[in-house]
């Protein structure tokens, strides 16, 4: 019986070696978020049809005013608004979309880091726009917004 157990803990301690993820490449990087702005009424996005600038814009964090990353994509006059720097890490937080002063919104996320599987990736808990009217297409990710 001895024997066994000696048997048992040498195969365990030789297939547990601590680094079962070394030959794993696996990291997702968080979605991001895109956003387009619309007239209420016409549909019509306010950057394409002048009524915004891009120049105007300003993106950062509602309670510690810091700046952050964001992309804006004119090409095709597509003319969305791209939010890549949330989901990084594990937080809560509030970015606001100040399109001109006086117009902007809030968009809420709830974000949590994961490591299963020898993977890293985010799971979303929530998100939602605050202060604007909107919509979501789940299969382009984009929230549009209206003014």
């Amino acid at each position: 019986m001895k024997m066994i157990s000696l048997l048992f803990i040498l195969s365990f301690l030789i297939t547990c070696d601590g680094d079962d993820c070394k030959d794993y490449d696996c990291f997702t990087p968080p979605n991001y978020f895109n956003f387009e702005v619309l007239d209420e009424a016409s549909g019509e996005n306010l950057y394409t049809n002048g009524s915004l600038r891009a120049d105007q814009l300003k993106v950062f964090n509602a309670v510690t005013k810091a700046s952050m990353d964001y992309e804006f994509i004119t090409e095709n006059n597509l003319n969305i608004i791209v939010l890549n720097s949330v989901g990084w890490k594990t937080e809560k937080t509030t970015v606001t979309f100040e399109l001109k002063e006086g117009m902007s919104f809030n968009f809420y996320v709830d974000a949590e880091r994961k490591y299963e599987n020898c993977c890293s990736f985010t799971v979303f808990n929530e998100t939602k726009v605050e202060k604007a009217n909107h919509e979501f297409e789940t299969s382009k990710n984009l929230y549009s917004i209206f003014f």
